[in-house]
């Protein structure tokens, strides 16, 4: 995709998020999710990396999550539109019909050998689900009822135990250390958005808020909170796009280090930087009507979603092998 053509799709996302993001969470009912999910399905986002080669890079899809990430949105750009046609694009499969996105284990993590007892993230939009087991096989699964879910905006739905079972294909084992990094930094991205975009907001809140006749962004103690959340939010952008560079220029295994990397620091710098905003916004940001819940329970949950820091680090510890 050529510079000017991606930042008319990046646009394309903004201007979805300025139209379709909710502002509290009474606004996340079947109605908003339907009409957002349908305004995503028309921008043919799906095949940016269906082709062959694709016709994005893995660094544009990982910016386009980020962009996402910005606003509360309901619709399923993560899963229905980056993270399963990847797996699809992996497996060679440009027959597959429908719109799948994948599934997880109850605990938001990677599935182990056997698809059992699962759940169907993001899944807005979605008919089916793909399931990726310990040894790279993709199984398509069918979705039952609505989950709950920590995330009021994102929609999870059940997979039904008895629900049938059909192989698609097997990844290569190169293939399914680059789809688990894709999936990560993809997921990555979109909390840094959120963090990023909670902070500003967190600024200009400063900036309006008056206390004792002047704006609180003047006191010193409020000044230190945002400047050290910018400094976080500044990190986690980095590691992150560096994470997504690795995905188109490096080995997989390389790839899916650096991922790792990327998701054990933005697992605990983008909570800290929301949890700051939090304390800048005060009172208001503790009621149900304000916004600032929305953020904090996407990065939140978001911060367990994959892999937590305490699952990524043993991983990092082991010495790379050299050849």
């Amino acid at each position: 995709m050529d510079p000017e053509e991606f930042v008319l799709v990046r646009d394309m996302v903004g201007s979805l998020a300025t139209r379709f993001a909710v502002t509290s969470a009474d606004e996340v009912n079947p109605s908003t999710r339907t009409a957002a999910q349908q305004a995503l399905d028309d921008m043919g986002l799906t095949d940016l990396r269906r082709s062959s080669p694709p016709a994005a890079t893995a660094q544009e899809c990982v910016l386009l999550a980020e962009e996402h990430g910005r606003r509360p949105l309901t619709t399923s750009l993560l899963g229905t539109v980056l993270l399963a046609p990847e797996l699809l694009r992996l497996l060679g499969d440009d027959t597959s019909a429908g719109t799948p996105t994948v599934a997880l284990t109850r605990e938001l993590r990677f599935p182990g050998q056997a698809p059992t007892d699962l759940v169907a993230w993001d899944s807005e939009g979605a008919d089916s689900a793909l399931c990726v087991t310990a040894d790279g096989t993709v199984n398509r699964v069918g979705l039952g009822p609505a989950a709950p879910s920590t995330d009021l905006v994102r929609a999870v739905r059940a997979v039904p135990s008895d629900a049938p079972v059909e192989v698609v294909g097997r990844l290569a084992v190169a293939d399914q250390l680059r789809w688990q990094a894709y999936a990560l930094v993809v997921v990555t991205a979109e909390l840094v958005g959120a963090a990023g975009s909670f902070v500003e907001q967190a600024v200009q809140y400063a900036r309006d808020r008056r206390q004792y006749g002047q704006s609180i962004g003047s006191f010193q103690a409020v000044q230190h909170l945002l400047a050290d959340a910018t400094v976080l939010v500044e990190a986690c952008t980095s590691v992150t796009r560096y994470a997504a560079w690795c995905l188109d220029n490096e080995p997989p295994e390389r790839a899916l280090a650096a991922a790792r990397v990327a998701k054990a620091e933005v697992n605990s710098s983008a909570l800290e930087a929301v949890y700051a905003g939090m304390q800048v916004l005060g009172g208001i940001a503790q009621t149900w009507e304000h916004i600032a819940h929305l953020y904090l329970r996407k990065v939140r949950l978001g911060a367990t979603l994959l892999a937590t820091t305490a699952d990524l680090l043993p991983a990092l510890a082991v010495p790379e092998v050299t050849r």
